[in-house]
């Protein structure tokens, strides 16, 4: 069976502020927005999702909350090290799903979500911006099985 992933960037955000310590920075109203339009393309394509992993700052919380409104996910884990992660921790990460998740998804940051799509597919034009989700395919049996360039860029929605 082939393993399929979402990586996500978080939505628009609000600026940075000394106010605001970053991980407790929230989506903006346009962001909220861009993510909505996002989940229902999600659910009229009839997305699945076994299970989605997602950073502890506010943005990744609320656009994980956002996306999942409209499909069904199996599971939902906060995962600590998403935060300001590289593309090597990420993939620490995907490589720790478990075997019966065939359809992930993954909400973390800049520039790590745009450096592991990089990594995985090859396609190193890729900068993802707020609210940008692509959809990735390897054809693998096991999540610990995906390495540089194994997998296939087959969408890229926004």
């Amino acid at each position: 069976m082939a393993k399929e992933l979402l990586l996500v960037r978080h939505g628009l955000t609000e600026a940075p502020s000394f106010e605001t310590i970053d991980l407790k920075r929230n989506l903006t109203i346009p962001g909220i927005d861009q993510l909505k339009r996002l989940s229902h393309l999600l659910k009229v394509s009839g997305q699945v999702c076994n299970h989605q992993v997602y950073s502890p700052a506010n943005r990744c919380r609320q656009t994980a909350d956002i996306l999942a409104s409209q499909i069904e996910i199996g599971e939902c884990s906060l995962v600590n090290k998403i935060y300001q992660a590289d593309h090597k921790v990420l993939l620490q990460v995907i490589h720790s799903l478990g075997s019966t998740t065939n359809h992930a998804m993954m909400v973390g940051h800049n520039p790590g979500v745009s450096h592991l799509a990089a990594y995985l597919t090859g396609e190193d034009h890729l900068l993802f911006s707020p609210g940008m989700m692509v959809r990735i395919n390897f054809y693998v049996e096991e999540w610990e099985h995906i390495s540089k360039n194994s997998g296939v860029l087959e969408e890229i929605l926004q």
